[in-house]
């Protein structure tokens, strides 16, 4: 029994009864021995602790042990029955919560000359070491945590064991490894604790739905499959000639970017083969099914395989290996393949044909291709069968070596109009691209930096931006050692005609020299700025240089004529002109000029671009622009702005001067009353640029700056500044008005007195401080507006002086409160009238303002008269029009729209302040001339 590969160290101390007879015959002990740790323990030896009840009688070669216990510091061994040179009987019970210690001992006990093997983890085993000795068995029951056996490993194992020279047995074995399961019955017959090549086994395993990616550590695997495995297989044979069967069935299935619903077949390993039979793959409605032999190589014969593969229904959109997120791939796949021979050159036969192939959403038609190999060259050869175009090819490949390879594809009329998109990434073609031309292929597989693509395109035509565009000559394009060359190109178009040459190279640093020159329509940049709409043609003659990480471009741009406008921006430009110098890293502007709005802008300055974001500097200089933001409103300025940031975020800065500023039409001062709360709001933009753009303007009027909308007109002079972003702008500042007219609520007002004063700098909402007057019969009507614009107070007093309802009547009904109860029949004034004031208020806001700028009138008015609330009768409505002759002169004509006989004509003539003609047609047709003379009395 081999006891110094335990390498145990302590001192023993033995309390016992020893008896013997001369010359130690017979010899018998009885006792306990006690064992402790040394005082020194050297490397490699294991301190432990003993307590050993024995009985030994030397004519039975036995000790008989009672309660017996061995303790280390990582395991506990509990003994207790005989232990005999011929016939042990004892239990064991043995915990180690590591057992690498153990590993000397364990494979001594493997034999001497067998190759040691490493076993770690934390180990429980119960049972018994039967028979000799020299020679024991160990039969129980075992228990393993994050067990390993050289590089297996296991996270839990469980059985029950027989481990003598003769054989190893596990019975209702349970093997677990993160979320995989196996049940497994093995057994090994040994000679003398050693499994030659010729000992015979036997084995049966149980999966159920166990992840394959768990189980390929255990056998030595590591290929990129996952899938969910269930199987019952059988092993049996020696160690030198293995035979393993049984059915399998795999589901979740995801292998070298292929997926699948599901697949079953069986499963064989035998006379060094290993074969799949009756296999049958399910994806969705796809099905492939087939069969496949692998022979291992022996001698001097080289490894073989046999095939056969028949696939229909086949969905490409599932196959994932071939998918890429700007080029999608679709359609459905049937196909046949067969061969036989060495696995680098077998002999095939195959067919393949794609229906309804499509690439992203454009459907191409049907595609079919046929392989044949004759072990030393394959072949392939594909054609199309589409409604419009052809597609067809060849290719060839020397089977060993290098696997050179040599094709070529023909196309005539093919539409092209996904791959432009993709490879060009052009996203507006607005008609079918078409192709005819020849493309050739060569190289080697092995090393695919060798391979060259050679494309002679006689004619390619496409629709971009609504532009017609097409080849003129052959174009020609190169791949060699990967470099992309552009060996001729000349594309012509609507007021385009461009040539470009050089070349690209994806290895090293990348480096990048094209070169083009020639004519482009702006319309064209629509279509990779999709918020730009240009027109007009531009001289182009640049570089581009350096490398892809880091292009340097040198040339310039002419632009005569041109015009554009960018999404929501309130402003387009027309008659650009001017040079676009490219400088290396840096786009120059010089000498550029434009008219927008009216107005004619100088620009100047540049655009950086190259490492990070672009970046502008760029200064306008402008006079008499017309510019109409935030909405409803429209400046007429002129001034210098600077716009300097980056296409993240961006700062237009300046200082303008404002010589007008139009409100909305259907803008009135009831409106802005009524809308103060919320604000000016600026136009909601969906562009990054708009929205991340800050603004630092300075804004003066002119010295005839002039406020106006409609039915009003003012003289202002003005200092604001403004803040904010494109959507949130702020106003700070003030605007004197300095005099001026409006109309508001059907009476015209002078203006005497007005400030608007802007200081929130979180929202538009200025201080007003506006007095207006106007004239009611004999009566001089003072408005006065003050607070914020959110909640103004509105005060008002008459010359000479009226009872505060008296001044409202007058402003409303145009009489005073005792003049329209003269005109009344009753004393009491029917609630009627009130109403009837509101409606003709809403009837007339609503025309009103569309008949005056139709006809040019001053004023339109319509006033709807219940019986019995004035002098009619009848109940009517009454069109009042009026027209402002003169500063000093107005006409008025009324009618009533149910009679041409009730017509009032009147025509007033303001000849100062205090003295007016008025001349008076009624109703009745009794003409009248009034003079009024006002006089104030202190």
């Amino acid at each position: 029994f081999p006891v110094v590969p335990l390498h145990w160290n302590a001192t023993v101390a033995i309390d016992s009864v020893t008896t013997w007879d001369h010359d130690f015959k017979h010899l018998a002990a009885r006792g306990v021995t006690q064992w402790e740790p040394t005082g020194e323990i050297t490397a490699g030896q294991i301190p432990i602790t003993a307590r050993l009840d024995f009985d030994y009688v030397m004519d039975n070669r036995a000790v008989l042990l009672r309660q017996s216990e061995i303790i280390t510091p990582t395991s506990r061994l509990e003994l207790d029955g005989r232990l005999g040179a011929k016939d042990s009987a004892l239990d064991a019970k043995l915990e180690a919560q590591d057992l690498l210690p153990w590993n000397d001992f364990i494979n001594r006990l493997r034999g001497a000359d067998a190759e040691p093997r490493c076993m770690a983890g934390r180990v429980g085993w119960q049972g018994r070491v039967l028979g000799d000795l020299g020679g024991p068995t160990f039969a129980g029951h075992f228990q393993g945590r994050e067990a390993s056996y050289e590089k297996l490993y296991w996270d839990e194992v469980e059985g029950d064991m027989v481990y003598s020279p003769e054989e190893f047995r596990l019975e209702r074995a349970r093997v677990r490894r993160g979320r995989s399961r196996v049940a497994l019955d093995m057994r090994l017959e040994l000679f003398d604790w050693s499994y030659l090549p010729e000992s015979p086994w036997s084995m049966q395993v149980d999966v159920k739905r166990t992840p394959a990616e768990d189980l390929q550590p255990l056998l030595g695997w590591a290929y990129p499959v996952r899938a969910l495995l269930s199987g019952n297989f059988q092993g049996r044979g020696t160690r030198s000639a293995p035979e393993f069967e049984g059915p399998f069935e795999l589901e979740a299935i995801e292998a070298w970017g292929f997926r699948a619903d599901r697949a079953r077949g069986q499963f064989a390993l035998r006379n060094d083969e290993v074969r799949i039979a009756k296999v049958e793959v399910h994806q969705g409605l796809g099905r492939v099914t087939g069969d496949f032999l692998y022979r291992f190589a022996s001698g001097q014969a080289p490894a073989e395989i046999e095939f056969n593969w028949n696939g229909t229904a086949i969905a490409i959109e599932k196959i994932e290996r071939i998918q890429t997120e700007r080029l999608p791939l679709g359609g459905q796949m049937s196909f046949s393949l067969h061969g036989r021979g060495p696995v680098t050159a077998p002999e095939s036969e195959g067919t393949l044909r794609v229906k309804d192939f499509k690439v992203g959403a454009e459907v191409f038609g049907t595609f079919e291709g046929n392989l044949r190999s004759d072990g030393r060259r394959a072949s392939v050869e594909m054609k199309s069968a589409m409604v419009e175009g052809r597609l067809q090819g060849k290719l060839e490949v020397t089977l060993g070596g290098e696997y050179a390879m040599q094709g070529e594809v023909t196309a005539r009329d093919f539409d092209l109009d996904v791959f432009i998109q993709t490879a060009l990434r052009l996203k507006h073609l607005t008609g079918h691209s078409h192709v005819d031309g020849q493309f050739l292929v060569s190289g080697s597989l092995k090393k695919p930096e060798t391979i060259n693509l050679e494309a002679d395109i006689a004619k390619l035509t496409f629709d971009y931006q609504y532009i017609k565009l097409e080849n003129v000559g052959p174009l020609r394009l190169a791949y060699r050692q990967e470099e992309v060359r552009v060996e001729q190109a000349r594309i012509r178009g609507v007021e385009t005609d461009l040539n470009i040459s050089g070349y690209v190279r994806f290895a090293g640093e990348r480096p990048v020299n094209l070169r083009t020159s020639g004519t482009v329509n702006l319309q064209l940049l629509g279509g990779f700025l999709p918020e730009l709409e240009a027109h007009g043609t531009a001289q182009v003659n640049a570089a581009i240089e350096g490398t892809l990480v880091s292009p340097r471009i040198t040339g310039g741009l002419h632009l005569e004529n041109a015009s554009a406008n960018y999404g929501d921006f309130p402003a387009g430009l027309s008659k650009v002109k001017g040079d676009f110098v490219f400088d290396r890293s840096r786009l120059v502007f010089e000498n550029v000029t434009a008219e927008a709005g009216g107005g004619e802008i100088l620009l100047s300055g540049t655009m950086s671009y190259g490492d990070g974001p672009v970046r502008y500097d760029l200064s306008m200089q402008t006079t008499r622009t017309r510019i109409r933001y935030p909405e409803g409103m429209s400046w007429l300025a002129g001034g210098a702005l600077r716009l300097a940031g980056t296409t993240r975020g961006a700062t237009l800065s300046g200082r303008v001067t404002v010589e007008r500023l139009l409100l909305a039409e259907g803008f009135n001062l009831a409106t802005m009353m009524l809308t103060a709360r919320e604000g000016v709001r600026a136009p909601a933009t969906a562009s990054p640029f708009l929205r991340n753009l800050q603004f630092d303007i300075e804004a003066a009027s002119t010295a005839n700056a002039r406020l106006e909308w409609s039915g009003a007109q003012f003289e202002s002079e003005a200092s604001l500044r403004m803040r904010g972003t494109w959507e949130h702008p702020i106003f700070l500042g003030h605007i004197h008005l300095l005099g001026g007219e409006m109309s508001f609520r059907g009476n015209r007002y002078r203006l005497t007195r007005g400030d608007v004063n802007f200081s929130k700098p979180f929202r538009i909402d200025p201080e007003l401080n506006v007095e207006a007057t106007t004239t009611i019969r004999q009566y001089e009507i003072t408005l006065n507006f003050t607070g914020p614009a959110s909640r103004p107070v509105l005060g008002y007093r008459s010359d000479p002086p009226l009872p505060a309802t008296d001044i409202i009547t007058l402003l409303a009904l145009g009489r005073t409160g005792e003049e329209s109860e003269l005109r009344s029949p009753t004393r009491v004034q029917s609630p009627e009238m009130g109403a009837s004031t509101l409606l003709s208020e809403a009837i007339s806001s609503q025309v009103s303002g569309r008949i005056e700028r139709l006809f040019g009138v001053s004023r339109f008015r319509v006033d709807p008269f219940l019986a019995g609330t004035g002098t009619e009768q009848n109940a009517s409505a009454r069109i009042t029009i009026e027209q402002q002759v003169a500063r000093d002169l107005t006409i008025t004509y009324i009618t009533n729209v149910t009679s041409t006989q009730q017509q009032v004509i009147q025509v007033e003539y303001n000849v100062n302040r205090n003295v007016s003609v008025v001349a008076l047609r009624d109703q009745n047709g009794t003409f009248g001339l009034d003079i009024k003379f006002k006089k104030r009395f202190k």
